[in-house]
């Protein structure tokens, strides 16, 4: 299945944006990043998307590593970092999706 991961930063930052991409392709290496860019809704905030082709028992354990709490089905759900624990704590929003 194809997986897409939308990442909220808390920095426009280049080394704290490259940080969470270094966290990221620890979690997967075959992650495809994309490029980081500034997220209009939040002033000094950034985001970048990936995705990624994923199996469906290879789902929760993704989001546990990600993530301690999420909100909504597990094809389409979000966590917010200022309530929940994070795989990085710069990361303020993460938004999962499953697209089949």
């Amino acid at each position: 299945m194809l997986a897409r991961l939308h990442v909220i930063i808390s920095s426009e930052k280049d080394n704290d944006i490259n940080k969470v991409k270094e966290a990221l392709i620890k979690i997967n290496p075959l992650f495809s990043i994309s490029p980081a860019r500034p997220y209009a809704m939040i002033k000094d905030h950034s985001e970048l998307f990936i995705t990624f082709n994923i199996e469906q028992n290879q789902i929760q354990p993704l989001l546990d590593q990600l993530n301690n709490d999420w909100t909504g089905e597990i094809d389409s759900c979000q966590c917010y970092g200022f309530n929940t624990k994070m795989f990085d704590s710069l990361v303020y929003c993460l938004e999962f999706d499953i697209f089949n």
